[in-house]
């Protein structure tokens, strides 16, 4: 059954991890969506790709009217396809929801323990890693490339969390939206690291397939899964989708599918105060 499930509230379409907002209430956890009818900008939610500043803050504030919380609430980091994550309180709140300037800068994971703080990150095919503490009670949000994901940033979220008291058993993990192994060719590049991090047995044939003239094709989101497990995380701890954002043109943006013209959807995660 998929995770991650589509609707549209208040005119914005997007798609909710109802696992998660089912067993626990306060947490709002989602990733948006497009509309194929509209231009690229009609429902980007990022600065840096060069779509219209004025459109993208009021996607954000529909975004966040919709989901129930208010717009300074967003909280955003300046994504450098790195492994640098900072740990957000309240004072920070609202970091990024209106500049690139006022975000985090060269940061590609957040973790709060604050409620009415909602963690923001952007996506056009990488993989958005989803993070929730139930006995801490705090969450987190990281974006996961290639480079992202050699680097182990799944990894170091969970060994921030530990430090800060979580239970490493207890974690939980969602792996959301991302292209798929069917669209996401590659080559020794790319390869090379990934298998110095997982070995070469781990990654073939479960990650990548050889298809013939020096290229794979590569499943990002179960290399994530795969060096999760390495590193203490059990498969019964995740949650993973089977959406792929190349194949789904009706849904999401894709930077390899439309030759790096387009939009950002953003991958959100935040807990609401206890009523």
């Amino acid at each position: 059954m998929e995770s991650f499930v589509y609707q549209k509230k208040m005119g914005v379409p997007f798609f909710r991890l109802e696992q998660w907002e089912k067993e626990f209430p306060t947490l709002t956890v989602g990733f948006s969506a497009r509309d194929p009818k509209e231009d690229w900008n009609a429902y980007n939610y990022a600065l840096h790709v060069g779509g219209d500043p004025t459109r993208i803050m009021q996607n954000r504030k529909n975004l966040t009217r919709s989901i129930g919380f208010p717009f300074q609430s967003w909280t955003c980091g300046e994504q450098v396809h790195g492994v640098h994550i900072e740990i957000v309180d309240f004072s920070q709140r609202g970091k990024g929801s209106d500049s690139r300037e006022t975000a985090f800068q060269e940061t590609d994971g957040l973790l709060t323990g604050e409620s009415d703080l909602l963690l923001a990150s952007y996506y056009a095919d990488c993989v958005p890693l989803y993070f929730y503490s139930p006995d801490l009670d705090w969450v987190g949000i990281a974006h996961a490339g290639w480079r992202g994901t050699v680097g182990q940033i799944g990894p170091r979220m969970v060994d921030k969390l530990v430090e800060q008291g979580a239970e490493r058993q207890n974690i939980r993990i969602a792996i959301g939206p991302s292209i798929g192994a069917c669209c996401y060719e590659v080559d020794e590049h790319v390869i090379t690291p990934l298998q110095d991090a997982l070995g070469k047995a781990e990654l073939t044939p479960n990650i990548a397939t050889y298809n013939g003239q020096g290229r794979w094709q590569c499943d990002l989101k179960q290399a994530n899964a795969a060096i999760l497990q390495k590193n203490g995380i059990s498969i019964k701890q995740i949650v993973m989708t089977s959406w792929c954002t190349s194949c789904g043109i009706d849904y999401f943006y894709s930077h390899r599918r439309d030759q790096g013209k387009t939009g950002r959807m953003v991958a959100w995660i935040g807990k609401k105060e206890r009523r």
